[in-house]
């Protein structure tokens, strides 16, 4: 029987404090991620499981216990941190892992679950054991965070250890969310995405016509006309799942946006904001979203399920929005992310990084490889309801080659664009959220962008 226990160990308030002297040194308290993961946008029920013990200053743990055994003899003992927002999702990893020493008579690895407390819990256990000097061989790291703990010397390249025809096996988001200047330091077994969820009953009674593949993605006009045509007094025409804060889903849903109208938020070398973040195209870009909120068609605080429950007719969401409306019997569908230029979509998920600290970095990359592969990656897939990192496990999953699910393929292995890589992404990341929310408001984008590019080009002068 495959189980895990908990713990709880108190949270060490003074770590992130501390933190700076115990990694990179020049980079300042917000050098290692400080903000709730993009994998918190996942607000599966599975995640509150032990949310008793939960407390905003406790971390949560627990020792898995998988079936195989060590036998004594093995050559290589591993330390594996594994991040759960559902306990279907660990079950999966445990069997992996217990299918991995099995296979491997010189290595076993021991597991240990850091419960998502929808805060900073896995990063507060990052920080933590950073402090104390007892990392894991191989732990899950956060996406766009794999920059920032490169850069602290957290993690180390994996290069060595994966060829080329191992990385051509992953959608290629997936290698540009892991490489970090020109080294990869991550691979991930799920993807992610945002798909533009519509009330088939609704766009009916309305005479509204669905897009039905990537090729007939709508535009933002027809976005904005059809969102105006579905608002009524009773019901928005577009939720943008504003009730899930000022915080990295907004970067997730919403740098698209600036991407497909030919905006960056850095640039390409990671070193500069202004001229970027504050860009004409961008300011174009949140000035749309700002019209969305201004006609009405999208409400700044929404209700958790609002789209389930019919009070909204499209909603841009992750791919945990198909799992809720097929739990609320919905008669739902989902079509591609809208777009005024280039088709571009949102992409990253957790992933798995090999630790500095590990005195078996062939064997820990061994081990991310196999946590990883299409196997993993279907299993994952199967468990949580995201896409898998494999191109070719959408082959092998018939849901993927169907409507509506095929779409979601589609946009993960065309359209996905991986966020920025950069040490500073805790501060731009946020940056983008807090002049998104200012478009939300009504107030003037572009004095908040001029004002976020400042506090950016600060943190970016860190890492210099």
């Amino acid at each position: 029987m495959k189980k895990f226990r908990y713990a709880v160990i108190s949270s060490m308030l003074a770590v992130s404090v501390s933190l700076t002297a115990c990694s990179s040194g020049e980079s300042g308290e917000e050098a290692l991620p400080s903000e709730p993961s993009s994998s918190d946008d996942n607000t599966s029920a599975d995640s509150t499981e032990n949310e008793d013990e939960g407390a905003d200053d406790t971390v949560n743990t627990g020792d898995v216990e998988t079936s195989v055994e060590a036998t004594g003899d093995e050559d290589v003992v591993l330390e594996f941190w594994i991040h759960q927002t559902g306990e279907d999702e660990t079950n999966v990893y445990i069997e992996r892992i217990d299918d991995f020493n099995e296979a491997h008579e010189d290595i076993h690895v021991e597991a240990e679950v850091i419960i998502d407390d929808g805060a900073s819990a896995y990063s507060d256990s990052i920080n933590a054991a950073l402090v104390a000097g007892n990392l894991p061989d191989v732990m899950a790291v956060d996406g766009p965070y794999v920059a920032s703990f490169a850069d602290a010397g957290v993690i180390q390249p994996i290069d060595e250890f994966v060829d080329e025809e191992t990385k051509e096996q992953y959608v290629d988001s997936i290698i540009e969310q892991g490489t970090y200047q020109n080294e990869l330091y991550s691979l991930g077994a799920m993807e992610a995405s945002v798909m533009l969820y519509y009330n088939k009953d609704i766009l009916e009674e309305e005479g509204i016509e669905p897009a039905s593949s990537l090729e007939d993605a709508w535009t933002w006009d027809e976005l904005m006309n059809n969102a105006n045509q579905l608002t009524t007094d009773d019901r928005y025409g577009l939720n943008l799942f504003m009730d899930y804060d000022v915080g990295e889903w907004l970067t997730f849903m919403g740098a698209p946006l600036i991407w497909s109208n030919g905006g960056e938020l850095i640039s390409e070398d990671g070193t500069v904001v202004d001229g970027h973040l504050n860009s004409s195209e961008n300011i174009e870009s949140f000035e749309y979203i700002a019209s969305l909120f201004e006609d009405g068609v999208v409400s700044e605080s929404p209700g958790q399920t609002q789209f389930e429950e019919g009070k909204a007719a499209l909603a841009l969401g992750g791919p945990w929005i198909a799992v809720s409306a097929e739990d609320a019997e919905m008669n739902w569908g989902m079509m591609p992310y809208p777009y005024v230029g280039e088709k571009v979509s949102p992409s990253g998920s957790m992933a798995y990084a090999v630790t500095s600290i590990t005195d078996h970095p062939q064997e820990a990359a061994e081990l991310m490889k196999w946590m990883t592969n299409e196997e993993s990656s279907i299993a994952v897939a199967e468990a949580t309801g995201m896409p898998p990192a494999q191109a070719s496990a959408f082959e092998k999953m018939e849901k993927f080659n169907e409507k509506p699910w095929s779409i979601m393929k589609e946009q993960v292995t065309e359209t996905a664009k991986a966020r920025p890589s950069t040490p500073a992404y805790p501060v731009l990341t946020d940056a983008f959220a807090q002049i998104f929310h200012a478009a939300a408001l009504g107030e003037d984008v572009e004095k908040v962008a001029e004002q976020q590019v400042s506090r950016v080009e600060r943190e970016l002068r860190k890492f210099d």
